[in-house]
């Protein structure tokens, strides 16, 4: 199918001379689907940051109504000229739908007084994203509610469970290229069933042009290669980051120790290679050896991603090497991008149903532009920072009835399982005084724009790094105060503890294995945990380190420098 197809006519010959004011509201009608798959986005973002967006009454109204309309849109069907849109679409919609679903209906609730209103709200709504995400099949206005539901579920998991640190990295992108490919697509639609109308006035331009094919085509290949683009800006966006941290436009490339994920996430329980040191030890130095010209790389596929939106076979290579690249992190690390694979195995499917030199000059030039500046109404990530084996890392602890204290699996957190793997609890490095290496739980350093304070050991995060690459950064012994806010870890290890007994008592639980996490705790790493029934658990405790991680004689080495523990929390009264 060819969308968008340069070599097609910029209009169809209708027999009707055309002014050019005429031409230049036709030519903007190409945009009009454009635009309009940009509303949802702009809506989302301000739901995002609104508290009515979590309110029990709010949210069973706001699904019942959301509900209503997209089977009141029901009517619309997919243009014809759109299919590998289509493909996006539907692909986004039922793996929302199926991951919505999935969530379940109990959230960790640390605020008690919403749990009951909003487990029936969210009972209810994820039946409906998982037959919606179905029925998306056949028509794109259900494709609209999975998307929704599932960053309604996200957004409320940040606002009630005490993990208000969560990130959006890993999902908003689905949601927000599928809203925006979805609401296009009915627009587009629409458009076609305008041009059947009599305009109302002789002085307007003559519609017919709307319904033709090549119009369709070039408005479908329009908003095709702008989705496409709003995903690839966060792989741009991620090339950004990395030339903008303060140690210069090289520091990343040639000095950052990249391969220490591979460390961090043994640390913290993640990495795959981790049934066997000795292996995971032994690709750590193969990577050491590579690592700038993958650094290099990296780089390079990230901030010049743009060209590749020239032809077909590019855009389609790129976003195969792009899912190589995901799929070799979380081998190494355990960092998994699972979404993002989904998203971009979803574009080569739909590209590969398309003849080469399919997309028209001005699709072309959309999906750059949306590339390289859609963050100014997209969520973009930005992927770029310093790493480190020097590493501040927090972890729960569960006392079981042996008198045994065990290290909680961070999959345990299930929709909050990603807090456990970065910065928690109000603890963000520079922002208060702390004995502690000011890093991520995955050694990132720099991973936002603040700077060390003149106080401080280093001036900079480069120095941060240059320091902590030698596990060389001053720690205090023993440390005081604790760097984080000490009133949250026990409603949030609360509300998550009662929720696993609940699930422990249910017939239809789904292990929290299964659960679709941006890290999975390898379940061999974390043995002693995974044999704990729940309700067999006495008590938690909030556990700080800052740990010097390395390689000797073929295994992994964590020393800890200095430790932070937090009071015994009891769950049983």
């Amino acid at each position: 199918m060819s969308i968008g197809a340069g070599s097609a006519q910029p209009w169809p010959s209708v027999g009707i001379e055309r002014s050019p004011v005429e031409r230049w509201v036709l030519a903007a009608f190409l945009f009009f689907p454009f635009l309009c798959g940009l509303v949802p986005i702009l809506l989302y973002e301000k739901a995002a940051s609104r508290v009515a967006w979590h309110d029990p009454a709010f949210a069973t109204a706001g699904a019942i109504g959301l509900a209503v309309l997209c089977c009141a849109f029901a009517f619309v069907r997919y243009p014809s000229e759109a299919g590998p849109a289509r493909t996006i679409v539907v692909g986004l919609a039922i793996t929302l739908g199926l991951f919505g679903f999935g969530l379940g209906d109990e959230p960790g609730i640390a605020d008690a007084a919403r749990a009951e209103a909003l487990g029936n709200a969210l009972e209810y709504a994820r039946l409906i994203a998982l037959a919606a995400g179905l029925l998306s099949i056949l028509r794109p206005s259900f494709a609209v509610f999975p998307m929704v539901y599932f960053a309604f579920h996200k957004d409320v998991t940040r606002a009630v469970s005490g993990a208000a640190e969560l990130g959006r990295n890993d999902y908003a992108p689905l949601i927000e290229v599928g809203l925006f490919l979805a609401c296009g697509l009915i627009v587009l639609s629409l458009l076609q069933s305008v041009s059947r109308l009599k305009p109302v006035t002789r002085n307007l331009p003559s519609l017919d042009e709307l319904g033709t094919r090549n119009f369709a085509a070039q408005a479908a290949g329009i908003l095709l290669l702008a989705g496409i683009g709003a995903h690839f800006g966060n792989y741009f966006m991620s090339g950004m980051a990395k030339i903008t941290l303060d140690g210069g436009p090289l520091s990343w490339v040639l000095e950052n120790p990249t391969s220490s994920i591979m460390l961090a996430g043994y640390s913290l329980g993640a990495a795959p290679l981790g049934f066997s040191e000795s292996l995971l030890a032994l690709a750590y130095e193969a990577f050491r050896a590579v690592q700038i010209p993958m650094n290099v790389v990296i780089l390079a596929a990230q901030l010049l991603c743009f060209l590749a939106f020239w032809r077909r076979r590019w855009l389609i290579g790129l976003t195969a090497f792009f899912d190589l690249m995901h799929i070799g992190i979380f081998l190494l690390s355990g960092a998994l991008f699972l979404h993002w694979i989904i998203l971009n195995s979803l574009i080569v499917a739909a590209l590969t149903r398309m003849k080469e030199n399919s997309f028209s000059t001005i699709a072309i030039v959309t999906g750059i532009l949306v590339t390289i500046f859609g963050h100014v109404v997209f969520y973009n990530a930005r992927l770029g920072w310093y790493d480190s084996r020097q590493i501040r890392q927090a972890h729960f602890e569960a006392l079981t009835e042996e008198g045994d204290w065990v290290r909680v699996a961070p999959s345990f957190f299930r929709d909050a399982s990603y807090l456990l793997y970065a910065r928690h609890f109000s603890f963000h490095e520079y922002r208060h005084e702390s004995g502690h290496v000011p890093t991520s739980a995955f050694g990132q350093i720099g991973i936002r724009d603040v700077q060390p304070k003149s106080s401080e050991v280093a001036s900079s995060n480069y120095e941060v790094m240059k320091l902590t690459n030698e596990c060389a950064y001053p720690v205090e012994q023993p440390v005081t105060p604790p760097d984080y806010d000490t009133a949250r870890p026990a409603p949030f290890i609360l509300g998550q503890h009662n929720r696993a007994e609940n699930l422990a008592n249910s017939v239809f639980a789904v292990d929290y294995n299964l659960y679709p996490h941006h890290h999975y705790s390898m379940p061999f790493l974390h043995r002693d945990f995974e044999a704990q029934d729940p309700r067999d658990i006495v008590a938690y405790r909030y556990v700080v380190d800052t740990v010097c991680l390395d390689v000797a004689d073929g295994k992994i080495v964590r020393r800890v420098m200095t430790q932070t523990l937090g009071p015994r929390i009891d769950v049983r009264q």
